[in-house]
C-alpha cells in the first residue's frame, strides 16, 4: 500500500489489497447525457481492475520504472509513462490527460516487470470500459468491421479488410499485389481470397457472438499460468487470418515442412480466428474472445489432436491467455451458458505451442535436409512480442537465430532486436495514428540495415505485414533507401530445403522483393 502521509495535499481513500473480488459486482458507468465525471471514473476504474480476470495486482507495483524505461510508446510521448499511470490509479490521481491510445499492446511492460504486472492489460481494460464500454449489442457487433468479419466469415481479417483504399499508406507495391492476389493464390494452388469455414461452424460462431456480446465475466479465482510442452506429433494446425489473407505462402511453407518431416498434423477447416486483431482494436469483447477460443479448444479435443500450433504469434498469445483464464472457473460458465447450446464442451486438455517451436525441436533433422546452403547471408531476426514478451518464461528466445544457423546463414545482433515491430493494432487501423507504427518500424528496419542485414526474418504475420508493407512510405518520408526483404522463418527454411519460391513459398506476395537474394544462392 502507498503511505498516505507522502501526499500531504491529497485526501486518499485507501483501498485494501485483499479486497474480495468475488463479492464485488462489475460496475457499469451511468448512462447520462454528459457521461460520468472524473470522480466517478476513479471509482469505476478500480472496480474494473479489481474484478476483471485479466487485471494484474497493481498494488504489488514497486514503482521501479522498468516498464517506462523500455516502453516504445513512452519513447514517443513524454506524457505516456506506465509507472506513473499505475501510481495515479493507486492514489486516485487524475489520468484524464493520459494518452491511453498510444499503447502498442506489445507487452514490453510485462516482459520488464518482475512482479508480473502488465500495464498493457490495465490500459486494455480501461479503454474497453471508458471508450466503447464494450457492452456491445448484437447489431453493433455486426457493424464493426473486424467483428462483422468474424460474424460473417469466422475470421477477423480477410483479404478485403486491409485493402489499398483502406490503407493507402502501403503504397503502390500493395496496390499491385492486391490487384494480382487472385492470380498469386492460384499459383499456390489456392482458390479463394480467404479460408472457407463450413456453414455449421459459421452458425456456431454467430451464436457465440450473439450470446456473448453483452456478457462480462468477472474474475473467478486466479487465472492459471499455462504450462506447455513442445510436441512432435498430433498437431492441430491453427491458421492465421493475417497470413492466409496477405502471405498465404507462410501456411503453405509450414505444411511443406511438416510433410517433409513426417509430422502428423490436422488442418481442420472448422476452427475460427483467434479473434486477436478484432479484440485488440476493441471491437470484440473479452467474453466473445474467450467463448470463441473455448470452442476452438473443444474442436481440438474432439479430434484427439490436442497440440494446438498457431501460425501467428498474436494467436499464440491470445490462445495461451484464453486457456489460463478459462481454467480459472470461467470455462465452466462458458460451457454451461454458451457451448452447451451447440453440444460442445471445453475440457481444458489442450497444449499450446507455436509452430516455430516445433520446427526448432526438429532443427537437427532439418539441417540434414538442406538443399541450398545460405552461407554468407546475413539475417536479422525478430520474434513477435505476443510470444517473446507476453509469456517470456515459456518462450525459447533464441529459436529464430538457431533456425537461421541450420541453413548456413548468419544470424545478426542489432541494437533494436528487442523492439516491437510497431503494428500496435489500433495504430494500423486508425489513420491518424499510423505514423506511430512507421516511427517504430523505421527504427527497427534501420537498426537491422545498419547491422548489415540482407534480410529480416520474422515469426509473426502481423510483424511481417508491418515491416514489409510500410517500407515504401518509410523510405519516402525519411529519404533513406532501406530495401530490406521481410520473410517468415517457415518460408526461409522451406526455400533452403528446395521448396518452389512461387508455388509453395509465395514470394510474389511480398512488397519487398526476394528475387535478387534467391538468384544469388541459385534458388531462382
Amino acid at each position: 500500500m502507498v503511505d498516505s502521509k507522502i501526499f500531504e495535499d491529497e485526501e486518499i481513500t485507501p483501498v485494501l489489497r485483499d479486497y474480495p473480488p468475488r463479492t464485488h459486482q462489475l460496475a457499469e458507468m451511468p448512462d447520462t447525457e454528459n457521461g460520468p465525471g472524473e470522480e466517478d471514473l476513479k471509482k469505476f476504474r478500480l472496480d474494473w481492475l479489481l474484478t476483471d480476470p485479466r487485471a494484474p495486482d497493481l498494488y504489488s507495483c514497486i514503482q521501479c520504472g522498468a516498464c517506462t524505461g523500455i516502453c516504445p510508446a513512452a519513447s514517443l510521448d513524454k506524457r505516456y509513462n506506465p509507472r506513473r499511470l499505475v501510481e495515479c490509479l493507486i492514489t486516485g490521481w487524475s489520468i484524464e490527460e493520459y494518452p491511453l491510445e498510444k499503447c502498442f499492446s506489445c507487452y514490453t511492460c510485462k516482459y520488464a516487470c518482475r512482479k508480473g504486472n502488465c500495464v498493457a492489460d490495465i490500459i486494455k481494460i480501461l479503454k474497453e470500459n471508458e471508450w466503447k464500454g464494450l457492452t456491445v449489442n448484437r447489431e453493433r457487433c455486426r457493424e464493426e468491421l473486424y467483428c462483422k468479419s468474424l460474424y460473417e466469415r469466422g475470421l477477423c481479417v480477410t483479404f478485403d479488410a486491409l485493402s489499398p483504399d483502406k490503407i493507402p499508406e502501403w503504397g503502390s507495391s500493395w496496390k499491385r499485389i492486391y490487384s494480382s492476389m487472385k492470380k498469386f493464390r492460384s499459383e499456390l494452388g489456392l482458390e479463394v481470397h480467404c479460408r472457407r469455414i463450413p456453414q455449421q461452424s459459421l452458425d456456431e460462431i454467430r451464436e457465440i457472438v450473439d450470446r456473448t456480446g453483452n456478457k462480462k465475466f468477472r474474475r473467478e479465482g486466479v487465472a492459471e499460468e499455462v504450462t506447455k510442452r513442445i510436441p512432435d506429433n498430433k498437431i492441430y494446425l491453427f491458421h492465421s487470418c493475417f497470413a492466409d489473407a496477405h502471405y498465404p505462402g507462410i501456411t503453405e511453407s509450414i505444411k511443406y515442412l511438416l510433410d517433409r518431416l513426417g509430422i502428423d498434423y490436422l488442418d481442420d477447416p472448422r476452427h475460427s480466428s483467434c479473434t486477436g486483431f478484432g479484440y485488440y482494436v476493441n471491437e470484440i469483447p473479452l467474453s466473445t474472445m474467450l467463448a470463441i477460443n473455448a470452442r476452438n479448444f473443444a474442436l481440438a479435443e474432439e479430434t484427439g489432436y490436442l497440440n494446438i500450433a498457431p501460425v501467428c504469434q498474436t494467436s499464440y498469445g491470445v490462445l495461451t491467455e484464453s486457456a489460463g483464464i478459462l481454467r480459472s472457473g470461467i470455462g465452466r460458465r462458458i460451457n454451461e451458458e454458451v457451448l452447451s447450446k451447440m453440444n460442445r464442451r471445453y475440457r481444458g486438455e489442450v497444449n499450446i505451442a507455436h509452430i516455430s517451436e516445433i520446427l526448432w525441436a526438429h532443427r537437427d533433422r532439418i539441417k540434414g535436409e538442406v538443399k541450398h546452403s545460405l552461407y554468407g547471408l546475413r539475417v536479422a531476426t525478430h520474434n513477435g512480442c505476443h510470444y517473446a514478451k507476453m509469456f517470456r518464461k515459456s518462450a525459447v528466445l533464441n529459436l529464430l537465430d538457431e533456425l537461421v544457423s541450420i541453413t548456413g546463414a548468419e544470424p545478426l545482433d542489432y541494437v533494436e532486436k528487442g523492439l516491437c515491430c510497431g503494428m500496435g493494432f489500433d495504430h494500423t487501423v486508425e489513420p491518424e495514428r499510423r505514423y506511430l507504427t512507421r516511427i517504430i518500424a523505421r527504427r527497427k528496419l534501420l537498426s537491422a540495415k545498419e547491422a548489415g542485414a540482407d534480410v529480416l526474418l520474422v515469426a509473426c504475420p502481423g510483424c511481417q505485414i508491418t515491416l514489409d508493407r510500410n517500407q515504401e512510405l518509410i523510405e519516402e518520408e525519411s529519404g533513406i533507401e532501406i530495401g530490406l526483404p521481410i520473410i517468415n522463418y517457415a518460408q526461409f527454411i522451406a526455400l533452403a530445403l528446395g521448396a518452389d519460391p512461387y508455388k509453395v513459398v509465395g514470394i510474389q506476395t511480398h512488397s519487398n522483393s526476394l528475387e535478387r537474394i534467391l538468384e544469388k544462392f541459385d534458388i531462382l
